[in-house]
C-alpha cells in the first residue's frame, strides 16, 4: 500500500493544525451557544404556558426553532471562516453535536405517536452525553457538571410527565447552552482583545 504524497501546501495546513492542537487551540465565541439556548428556552416556557393554557398559541411553540436553526447554521459557516486552524477537536466537537441534534430532532417525531412529555426526556439523556463529551473534548470543567445535573433532570422528568417537563428542558437549556455561552464568550472575548 502507498503513501499519498502531501503538496507543500498540505503539509503546511497539517503542521499548522498539528501546532494548533498542541496548544489546545479552541475557537468559540459561544454565541451560537446563546443563540440556541435561549431559543430552547423560550420556547420551553411558551409550550407550558400552552399547555397550562395561559396563553394561545395555535401552533407548538418548537416549530420556531425551524428558523432558529438556519441562524445557527449562518453563525456556525461564519465562524468557520474566522478560525485559524481546523483542529481534531473542533472535528470532533461539531460531530458530537451534530448527533444530538439529528436525535433530537428524530426523538421530536415521537410526538405524532402520542409520546408529548416522554420526548424531553429523551432529548434530556442526549443533552446529557453530548455535554459530557463536549466537557471531556475540550476539558470544559463546568459542561461536565452540567451534563450530570442534566441526567439527574432527565431521571427527575421520567416521574413528571406532564407540562412542567418542559421547564425541566428550560433549565437544562440554562445549564448547558446559555451559562457556557456567557462564560465561552466571556474568554472568546478577552482572547481577541
Amino acid at each position: 500500500m502507498s503513501e499519498k504524497q502531501l503538496t507543500e501546501t498540505e503539509s503546511l495546513q497539517l503542521i499548522g493544525r498539528m501546532i494548533h492542537e498542541a496548544r489546545g487551540y479552541y475557537y468559540e465565541s459561544g454565541i451560537a451557544s446563546l443563540v440556541y439556548g435561549s431559543s430552547i428556552f423560550i420556547c420551553s416556557v411558551l409550550s407550558y404556558l400552552r399547555d397550562e393554557e395561559m396563553i394561545l398559541f395555535s401552533f407548538q411553540p418548537f416549530y420556531l426553532m425551524i428558523p432558529i436553526f438556519f441562524l445557527q447554521a449562518w453563525i456556525q459557516i461564519r465562524e468557520e471562516r474566522n478560525k485559524l486552524a481546523k483542529t481534531v477537536t473542533n472535528e470532533a466537537i461539531g460531530h458530537v453535536w451534530m448527533g444530538f441534534f439529528i436525535s433530537a430532532l428524530a426523538a421530536w417525531c415521537g410526538g405524532w405517536a402520542g409520546w408529548n412529555y416522554g420526548i424531553i426526556t429523551i432529548v434530556l439523556f442526549l443533552l446529557a452525553i453530548a455535554a459530557f463529551i463536549n466537557g471531556n473534548i475540550t476539558k470544559f470543567r463546568y459542561q461536565i457538571i452540567a451534563a450530570f445535573c442534566c441526567w439527574a433532570l432527565a431521571v427527575f422528568s421520567f416521574f413528571l410527565q406532564q407540562s412542567a417537563s418542559y421547564l425541566v428542558l428550560a433549565v437544562a437549556a440554562v445549564l448547558v447552552w446559555i451559562v457556557p455561552g456567557f462564560i465561552l464568550n466571556t474568554k472568546f472575548r478577552k482572547q481577541h482583545r
